[in-house]
């Protein structure tokens, strides 16, 4: 077998694989070719080459995504390894397995003035949870340090907690020599981690909080599907003194969850506010979207309780009082055997409940008068998302219409929501499609999301099971939304950004098929055309013209005759 015929490469191959890793996503350049060529001839290994590194790196998350397990990049020295950074904080803290490889120039060339090196050393900083240096291999010691360093900072990034980590690998000329008999590490040290569990002490202080409150909550945020965690919810949200508020992207769903938290929160009066504060709260999972419901919980100072791996600390509602790493489902399952209550404390999930259903039924009533604008496109969009598809969110304005409406039981969504940037929306989608051609992944994204990560498509790796649907309305919109932005002269030209950009040439630069609608007719008349595949194997791609529309204005409309 083929391979670099350097001896650092060959061992950082043989780690990958023995990590797991079985994708690589790789930039063109030459530093990082001894890892292109030992990738690519590797047999186990499965190669993707894209152009853009900040594109790149989201392939890698939307792959890892689905795939649950690390996926590797690799990039050149210089300014590429800093185009990973956006798609790194967003796997650090959505808590998604990545290995970061960075060629680099040898040290003693660092601030010398030589061609593409700056300081590569731990440039990721507190945004990856282990990296490491490389060394250069001349003597047994050397190796030693060489393989326990890959064996430890891979084995990071799919521990308990999974994230990013990075390795930085120093090489030096020749870089395109090979060899047909690669090495394989000496020494392989396996990372054991065995399940959690409550102590006895701990089992009773949470079972006794629980069990004194009268109004319980359990909030979820981002996370993988988990249909255990799902089933234990389910059978305690059968208790009427316990609230269940999910978020679409919690991918958690029961008839007796609070699916639409904003949608909910309109239905409180204002005078009775008190009465759906919480006095315990259980948070599970990664972001909530939601700045009502985090606005709302801040004040009812409830004793708050974190259940997983990721950010322990976390305090979101700034009342924390116990964190647990302890699996989510077995710690709900705890809760609910231990439940002395014969009759239900209160009723207060049921009138959480009540508010969803109520919201529910005005959002219906609503709809059938909205204007086209972006809230009735949203709406046409969702009625036709194949059953059984992976629903990819852009962010801002974009995920907050999509939360308005009931989920979907057999779709998966997934958003960015760890740093909640628009940089690489669609890149993640490309990615996720990949892993998994034969079912229909959509992605709905915004025209300034659109806009910018562009390059997404810039590749050969395009997937004939991605649909687009970007909803242009002319800028950012988010900013004629939020409070603030109104208030100033420069809205239109520095937040909003208005244009009159189309994704049209776009589409026919990178082999995008392109469709356009104004209207819910014109969308309509092109649907099965949209869902066909192709014998091009290309994407498609429906942009929907909602510039020059009073979107916010209908939004702010649906809230006000919405509201209780």
């Amino acid at each position: 077998m083929k391979s670099s015929a350097k001896l650092e490469v060959q061992l950082l191959v043989d780690a990958c694989l023995k990590g797991g890793i079985t994708h690589i996503v790789l930039s063109p350049g030459s530093r990082n070719a001894p890892l292109s060529i030992a990738f690519d001839e590797h047999p186990d290994f499965i190669t993707y080459v894209i152009p853009d590194e900040r594109s790149a790196a989201f392939y890698a998350l939307g792959m890892a995504q689905q795939l649950n397990q690390p996926v590797a990049i690799a990039c050149t020295s210089g300014s590429a390894p800093l185009n990973y950074f956006p798609a790194i904080a967003e796997a650090y803290y959505q808590g998604v397995p990545m290995v970061v490889l960075t060629a680099d120039r040898p040290q003693e060339w660092v601030d010398q003035g030589d061609g593409q090196t700056i300081v590569q050393t731990g440039v990721f900083g507190t945004h990856v949870l282990a990296q490491a240096q490389l060394n250069a291999i001349h003597t047994p010691q050397q190796r030693w340090l060489f393989e326990r360093r890959c064996c430890e900072t891979i084995q990071r990034a799919n521990g308990k907690r999974k994230g990013p980590v990075h390795l930085n690998i120093p090489f030096t000329e020749p870089l395109y020599e090979t060899t047909e008999s690669p090495e394989k590490l000496n020494q392989w040290i396996q990372l054991a981690e065995g399940e959690l569990r409550l102590t006895t002490h701990e089992e009773k202080w949470l079972s006794e909080t629980w069990n004194n409150a009268q109004k319980r909550m359990v909030i979820c945020g981002q996370m993988q599907k988990d249909p255990r965690l799902e089933k234990e919810l389910g059978e305690l949200a059968k208790d009427p003194s316990i609230a269940v508020l999910v978020e679409h992207t919690s991918n958690l769903h029961d008839s007796k969850f609070i699916h639409c938290i904003d949608r909910s929160l309109n239905q409180i009066p204002s005078e009775k506010t008190i009465d759906f504060h919480p006095e315990v709260i259980v948070v599970i999972g990664g972001a909530i979207v939601s700045k009502r419901i985090k606005t709302f919980l801040r004040k009812a100072n409830a004793i708050t309780i974190r259940v997983g791996n990721d950010f322990p600390f976390m305090d979101t509602y700034q009342s924390l009082t116990f964190t647990t790493a302890v699996d989510a489902a077995e710690v709900i399952r705890t809760l609910h055997v231990n439940n002395r209550s014969e009759l239900p404390a209160s009723r207060f999930g049921t009138q959480w409940k009540q508010l969803d259903l109520i919201s529910g039924m005005k959002h219906e009533e609503i709809l059938k008068t909205v204007p086209f604008s972006d809230l009735k496109a949203m709406e046409v969009v969702l009625d036709v998302v194949p059953e059984n598809a992976q629903l990819h969110i852009g962010n801002s304005s974009i995920i907050r219409y999509v939360l308005l409406f009931d989920p979907i039981k057999s779709l998966r969504y997934w958003c960015n929501r760890g740093t909640s940037g628009i940089d690489g929306s669609s890149s993640t989608a490309c990615g996720a499609a990949l892993m998994e051609p034969e079912n229909w992944h959509v992605l709905i994204s915004g025209d300034m999301s659109f806009f910018y990560d562009s390059n997404a498509f810039w590749s050969n790796h395009k997937p004939a099971n991605l649909r687009i649907f970007v909803l242009n309305n002319g800028g950012g919109d988010i900013f004629n939304i939020i409070p603030g932005p109104d208030t100033t002269t420069q809205k239109d030209t520095y937040f909003v950004a208005q244009h009159d950009f189309s994704a049209e040439h776009i589409c026919k630069a990178y082999g995008v098929e392109y469709y356009t609608a104004a209207s819910v007719e014109t969308f309509e008349q092109q649907l099965q055309a949209f869902f066909t595949h192709e014998a091009n194997g290309m994407p498609k791609l429906m942009e929907i013209q909602t510039a020059g529309l009073k979107n916010s204005e209908v939004l702010n409309r649906y809230f006000e005759q919405s509201k209780a």
